[in-house]
């Protein structure tokens, strides 16, 4: 990561970076947003009206890994923040840690 700002400190007089970040986790084939500050409800039942059960609560779409023209990957639908130092990326990491379902 240091790598990334050294390199951005550098050249901030020849041209303007805006950077991103994303933090996935793919588990069981579904990719799972690390850093949605909503992340997907869990469907709940219960009954209606006697007449049977109804889900309380929607799930979001799921986000999808698509191909690029030129071949790149792209994700549709993750968060994506924007950070401009050092901190504000590791505690983007340090956030999306948290939340990833498998230890490292």
């Amino acid at each position: 990561m240091e790598t990334v700002f050294k390199k951005i400190e550098a050249l901030k007089d020849k041209a303007e970076f805006q950077l991103r970040v994303s933090f996935i986790e793919i588990l069981k084939e579904e990719v799972h947003d690390l850093l949605d500050p909503n992340p997907p409800s869990v469907v709940k039942m219960e009954m209606s009206n006697g007449f049977g059960l109804k889900p309380t609560a929607l799930l979001k779409q799921p986000i999808q890994i698509r191909e690029t023209t030129n071949g790149g990957i792209t994700l549709a639908g993750v968060t994506e923040l924007e950070v401009s130092n050092l901190d504000e990326m590791a505690t983007c990491l340090e956030q999306g840690a948290l939340c990833r379902a498998t230890a490292s």
